[in-house]
């Protein structure tokens, strides 16, 4: 017989935590829905009414998993809401909710469902004052079986880089990472890693070069082209701002807001040296890794070896372990390996050796980068010493190695190994080491110490009157810098 259709039952009347446990899923929704209204109506992040979710994870677990489709997406959607309302007091859940998002929210086929997940995933780098830990439970995610889950994972990954910027999230794990997006079988995982890989582009630049060098070469072609294209377009590093802000953050821009501080208002608004500055090496943020168990076998017997041939593969052996390390942990061994790599600068026959001693002395301390500090005594003089040599390639080889030292100490530090070959008897040497010199004072943020003032002066004034023609320009050049470096400088250069 027909007749109007059966009345919705009505789950109002049930007390939520009898909604949350039903059978029936629309009751569930009816709780998730009620639950929205209560967070967002609470009085402040301290409201009583977050207590019994924020003390209870697997409760909150069970929401990000309910096992039907449709009260899943409001599941999430609730959580959202208790993040965001709850704040900070909500950041020791990200350990079990995250997880959950993981194993079955990123790779929902329902849109609602995985931008919920995604939001939530941004509403804990929010509320926990930076991205590391949320990043830490979404990378386990790009070993699922399902590829659909893995293309969650990285486009929440890119959604976090992208929104907050390198600074609220380290970008070293999700670096770290890609060689494994980019040798997914998927498709889909790769291209969304590629987004992931530009927006880490637009915040870091080319230094973001070194962590895809175990991509395939048609894929760093790709890669390298697409950034051109970004430059081209305007959209190359330092265009992209974060957009979003943590609550610490945000406090902060409210505090020198109404201090007058305030300036832009967009939340990645900052002048280049405020906390959203894209850091200009990814280096810092990178893994370090013990390379000593991975140093060629016999690397020092072989470059010790009469035979230039033995000497100039292990060299390029050991290149190609320290390009493709970002990040090298410090360890007694190197400080001989960097005696030996100066050495060979220094009185290897061979320029082709001298040349790869050269690049593996500037790698080692790009990849150490303030722990190699500690060398520079003992392997800038004779570096500085080879500048003898006359043929270009090899003294601009040494002079990037020169450069990559001083990038991991100071100017104050340095100058008492630089002077003393301002008095070579070698007008080469002289010149080089002017050209360093020079590079040195143009780059450093620590103005010359009063100390150190009147010996370079002189030592500079005095070769103005040298009798070969480079050595009076470099120090010309010198002098012309040393004269326009203020007497002290708002920073002091650190090595990272």
């Amino acid at each position: 017989m027909d007749g109007p259709p059966p009345q919705e039952e009505d789950f109002s009347a049930i007390p939520i935590a009898d909604r949350l446990a039903h059978k029936n899923w629309k009751a569930r929704v009816s709780a998730y829905e009620s639950l929205v209204k209560t967070f967002q109506n609470t009085a402040s992040d301290s409201d009583p009414a977050f207590k019994p979710y924020l003390n209870n994870p697997d409760l909150l677990k069970k929401i990000a998993t309910d096992s039907n489709a449709v009260a899943q997406e409001k599941g999430v959607e609730c959580l959202v809401a208790l993040v965001k309302f709850a704040g900070e007091n909500a950041a020791r859940s990200r350990e079990t909710v995250i997880p959950a998002l993981v194993d079955k929210c990123f790779g929902s086929s329902r849109a609602g469902t995985k931008n919920h997940a995604i939001e939530l995933a941004l509403q804990y780098v929010e509320v926990e004052n930076g991205g590391a830990g949320v990043v830490e439970g979404i990378l386990p995610g790009l070993g699922a079986k399902q590829p659909k889950t893995v293309a969650g994972c990285v486009m929440a990954l890119k959604e976090i880089v992208r929104l907050f910027g390198v600074t609220a999230t380290p970008p070293g794990p999700v670096l770290k990472a890609l060689p494994k997006i980019f040798a997914h079988t998927d498709k889909t995982v790769r291209a969304e890693g590629t987004q992931l890989t530009h927006a880490l582009y637009q915040y870091i630049g080319p230094g973001i070069e070194p962590s895809l060098t175990d991509l395939k070469p048609v894929q760093v072609k790709e890669l390298k082209e697409a950034f051109e294209t970004l430059e081209k377009d305007g959209k190359g590093k330092g265009s992209l701002k974060p957009e979003r802000l943590t609550r610490a953050a945000a406090r902060e821009a409210e505090a020198r807001e109404q201090d007058g501080g305030g300036g832009d208002d967009e939340p990645g608004a900052a002048d280049e040296e405020g906390e959203y500055a894209a850091p200009t090496d990814p280096r810092m943020f990178a893994e370090e890794v013990n390379i000593v168990t991975k140093l060629p076998a016999n690397l020092q017997a072989s470059l010790a070896s009469s035979k230039w041939k033995d000497r100039k593969e292990a060299l390029d052996e050991l290149l190609a372990l320290l390009n493709r390390t970002p990040r090298i942990q410090d360890a007694p061994e190197l400080g001989e390996l960097a005696k030996s790599l100066a050495r060979c600068v220094h009185k290897d026959a061979n320029i082709n050796c001298v040349m790869a001693a050269a690049n593996c002395l500037e790698g080692l301390a790009k990849g150490m980068m303030g722990t190699f500090s500690k060398f520079r005594e003992s392997i800038v003089p004779p570096m500085l010493e080879r500048m003898k040599e006359r043929k270009v390639t090899v003294t601009d080889a040494i002079g990037a190695a020169l450069d990559a030292v001083f990038s991991t100490t100071t100017l104050p530090d340095i100058l008492p190994d630089i002077l003393p070959a301002l008095s070579s008897k070698n007008p080469q040497v002289k010149e080089g080491t002017l050209k360093f010199l020079g590079r040195s004072l143009s780059t450093s943020t620590a103005p010359v110490p009063p100390p150190q003032i009147k010996p370079v002066s002189e030592s500079l004034a005095a070769l103005l009157e040298d009798s070969f023609e480079g050595a009076r320009n470099e120090a010309a050049t010198c002098l012309g810098v040393l004269m326009k470096m203020p007497k002290s400088r708002r920073h002091t250069r650190r090595p990272l």
